[in-house]
């Protein structure tokens, strides 16, 4: 826990030009959300708010300032196109969610998300991985060999050739990670191998479509 008083201490001894500019930092920081749950929840009125939390409330804020809310329609170009799939928002209302419990081991994910996977796992191994994706794949890695679950629910939809992760890349690639490591090296440790079996929100589309890999058309 913070130490308040000697932090007051410290904020009090700032001098103008110091307080100003934190001021600054914190603002750009800690930006209130511009696009709201509900904002969300309007337009998906049959989605589960954690589904909403966990997906798309944190891209339609993201600092990249590219997304916004609602996604156009058509997508185009928009930066939305990709995330969803290059399926409209009037696709993705017609997708019910259920919690499921099911393998997420590596042989279970589709193509796409085993790439997504083997190329983090790489980059971890060779010492190539950027910044961010390592404080992230750490982080979940972490919770996994503490816990033995995922911190939250991945959110995937399932397709014919498995499971596409739509949140969640690097802590699935962290649990593939671990399902190659000896339980014998982290027992001792006080550590878990995670069970394979994980709780997921799975989407499914109502008239059993699925997301596409490419714009339509090419």
């Amino acid at each position: 826990m913070a130490d308040v008083p000697k932090l007051l201490e410290e904020l009090s001894s700032l001098t103008l030009l110091e307080a100003t500019e934190l001021a600054e930092i914190l603002k750009k920081k800690w930006r209130p959300p511009e696009v709201s749950l509900a904002d969300i929840k309007r337009d998906l009125p049959h989605w589960p708010d954690a589904v909403i939390e966990l997906w798309l409330f944190y891209l339609a804020n993201r600092n990249a300032g590219d997304t916004g809310w609602p996604p156009p329609e058509p997508l185009g170009n928009h930066a939305w196109a990709a995330i969803l799939g290059y399926r409209p928002l009037s696709w993705w209302r017609e997708v019910s969610w259920k919690r499921e419990t099911t393998d997420c081991g590596f042989a279970n994910l589709c193509p796409g998300t085993k790439v997504i996977v083997a190329q983090v796992l790489m980059e971890k191994a060779s010492g190539t991985i950027d910044e961010e994706t390592g404080r992230r794949f750490k982080k979940g890695a972490d919770y996994l060999m503490k816990n033995g679950v995922f911190e939250k629910p991945l959110v995937a939809i399932r397709l014919p050739d498995g499971l596409s992760i739509l949140d969640g890349n690097h802590r699935i690639s962290a649990f593939c990670g671990l399902q190659e490591t000896p339980a014998e090296l982290l027992e001792p440790r006080g550590l878990k191998k995670p069970a394979l079996e994980q709780d997921l929100w799975i989407g499914t589309h109502n008239g059993g479509e699925v997301p596409l890999d490419y714009p339509p058309g090419l």
